[in-house]
């Protein structure tokens, strides 16, 4: 045993010395990889680093990597200054070469690397990006950052990084994602610092740089900032605060139409409102009135019924409504105007808009649904689950579609609580015009159109839409008798319809 095990440190010291001669081989005799070595370190990767070599070895290729790239750097910099482009140009291809070869070993490695290693590469890189002139060193930047993401992809690695860096990390991140909203907005970033950056990038959104990042750069660096806040010892009380208010500057400043970013930002207000919800109730509640809007905005962008990019941003949008929900009720009982309740009306409409406009095999069906048993006991199974009906198991394209249904409801509700008088109760609605009971403001109940007109439309899908949605609006809301009858005298024209689907969701309603 113990022969075998030497034969394997040999074989990893063989392959580490011929790595590192290929870093040799430039021929001004400075350690770099060349492109066309980073192709052969790639297709030899798996076979032999993964299988023979150890974390010391792993450690000590780092550390040629990081002296060749320090040592291009500086090359390339000079260079820019004193305005040697053939310099500059050929420092740049050397540097790119390094960038891909430091993240073919870190592919290679990163389930093997121990904490000591993984902490060097971290800090190497955010200590080497940035340049002295607030931007970032952009042969590196692309190869870097998704050394970056496949180092800490691997969870345990974010979970056993000690919390100053972790903290480091992310501010790092933070400051780069809002350097490129300064930037692309033409003006210096607001956002200010809660806890210390590294030195080389606190002067970072004070002026605008022609080498910030790119939005791919950006799409990465919110794929980082999202695996370093889900790790499960993440200090989120100390480093919410930067990653909710980047993430939201971004949402409110960029484009109408959604895309994979917008789907990571979303992700990561997602992640940190489950900390959030509970422990800073206000300042939840702050975000979920200013995200309104973007929501509103971008669901109105281009919209394929099959577009996974798309209905991925859509879920991580629903998400976030459903986790806030709760607080945009406490908002509307305390807002002393009707913004919030007009911003929601609006996302309402919305929502009612684009599920009438999709085809019937884009919305919910019946063969979908499971019947409820009135007479057995019921039963909290599932979360896809109303009085009369459940979603069958297994069904992602429906349960999308429910999800979509149960927020209409949701938001419905709240519409109908901002629109009732204070100190309104169902039966005061049914007896009396106006409360004389002291409040803060009057609040005048607006018709019940938006439930009736859909119901009254000669326009059919609008019609089955609004048979969808009714169940869902009913299942926590009473209505007075006037409105209730006016609906159930819908409802029995609808149930008469010739068109089966429109007939059957009809007499859904009526049996909630």
């Amino acid at each position: 045993m113990s022969n075998d095990c030497a034969n394997e440190q040999d074989d990893g010291n063989l392959t580490r010395i011929r790595f590192t001669n290929h870093l040799r081989s430039n021929a001004e005799g400075i350690q770099c990889v060349k492109l066309s070595e980073a192709s052969e370190i790639r297709s030899s990767t798996n076979c032999a680093f993964r299988n023979k070599l150890s974390d010391k070895a792993y450690h000590k290729i780092f550390e040629t990597l990081f002296k060749a790239v320090l040592t291009e750097k500086s090359l390339f910099l000079t260079a820019a200054k004193t305005g040697s482009e053939k310099t500059q140009t050929g420092a740049a291809t050397r540097l790119t070469a390094c960038a891909d070869a430091l993240r073919v070993v870190v592919e290679a490695g990163v389930t093997k690397l121990k904490i000591k290693t993984v902490e060097a590469i971290a800090e190497h890189i955010i200590q080497t990006l940035p340049t002295t002139d607030s931007g970032y060193c952009k042969p590196l930047v692309q190869h870097y950052l998704q050394a970056f993401g496949t180092l800490f992809k691997h969870q345990a690695n974010v979970e056993r990084i000690k919390r100053s860096t972790w903290l480091d990390i992310v501010d790092f991140f933070v400051q780069g994602i809002n350097q490129f909203l300064a930037d692309n907005e033409g003006r210096p970033s607001s956002l200010t610092n809660s806890f210390s950056a590294p030195k080389s990038i606190m002067s970072s959104g004070q002026t605008q740089s022609q080498h910030s990042l790119t939005r791919s750069n950006v799409e990465e660096s919110f794929h980082i900032l999202l695996l370093f806040i889900s790790a499960s010892n993440a200090p989120l009380a100390e480093g919410y605060l930067v990653v909710v208010d980047t993430t939201m500057r971004f949402l409110q400043l960029q484009g109408f139409h959604a895309s994979q970013l917008h789907q990571r930002a979303f992700s990561i207000l997602n992640v940190c409102l489950q900390f959030t919800r509970i422990n800073h109730v206000y300042y939840t509640q702050t975000v979920a009135r200013d995200v309104i809007p973007a929501i509103s905005r971008l669901w109105q962008g281009k919209a394929v019924a099959k577009d996974e990019m798309l209905n991925s941003v859509r879920d991580e949008m629903l998400i976030f409504l459903f986790n806030v929900h709760l607080h945009l009720e406490r908002g509307i009982m305390d807002d002393e105007t009707s913004e919030l309740l007009f911003k929601i009306e609006d996302l309402l409409d919305i929502l009612r808009a684009d599920y009438a406009r999709r085809s019937d095999r884009d919305q919910l069906e019946l063969e979908d649904l499971e019947m409820a048993d009135f007479g057995a006991k019921l039963r909290n199974d599932t979360p896809f689950q109303l009085r009369i009906f459940k979603l069958r198991p297994h069904n992602h394209r429906a349960e999308r579609n429910w999800a979509h249904l149960q927020v209409i409801g949701m938001l419905d509700r709240l519409v109908n609580l901002g629109n009732t008088p204070r100190g309104f109760s169902t039966a005061d609605e049914q007896e009396q015009e106006v409360d004389n009971r002291p409040r803060k403001r009057q609040r005048i109940a607006q018709p019940a159109d938006h439930l009736l007109d859909p119901l009254r439309s000669d326009d059919a899908s609008m019609r089955m839409a609004a048979l969808q949605a009714l169940p869902f609006v009913l299942e926590n809301r009473q209505l007075h008798s006037p409105l209730l009858m006016e609906l159930l005298a819908l409802l029995q024209t609808c149930a008469g319809d010739k068109r089966g689907n429109i007939a059957s969701w009809a007499l859904l309603a009526i049996a909630r």
